[in-house]
């Protein structure tokens, strides 16, 4: 927490990203402009429910399969059975 009160105290960033910075420099320098923030905001309403709705509702903590392929497949049939369920929800009630 003191890293990033220490990061907004410096300012937003000017100037061009660095090409040699790291994913997490770039987005600790992203969340430091005020367009930045407000965009990474909307995660909490749009994506990070979907998860939580997965995790508890579905009760889909773990993968069963191993490798990466059968997890992608496994998650592709967990997203369906999600979509599916919102959709006769939607429709039934």
């Amino acid at each position: 927490m003191r890293e990033a009160q220490a990061h907004q105290a410096e300012g937003s960033p000017q100037g061009r990203i660095p090409d040699d910075i790291t994913p997490k420099q770039r987005m600790t320098r992203k969340l430091r402009t005020q367009d930045g923030r407000a965009v990474y905001k909307l995660r909490s309403q749009t994506v990070e429910p979907v998860f939580g709705q997965i995790k508890s509702v579905m009760g889909c903590r773990d993968f069963l399969r191993r490798g990466l392929d059968a997890v992608q497949s496994e998650w592709s049939l967990i997203c369906a059975c999600f979509n599916l369920r919102k959709l006769y929800m939607a429709a039934y009630g």
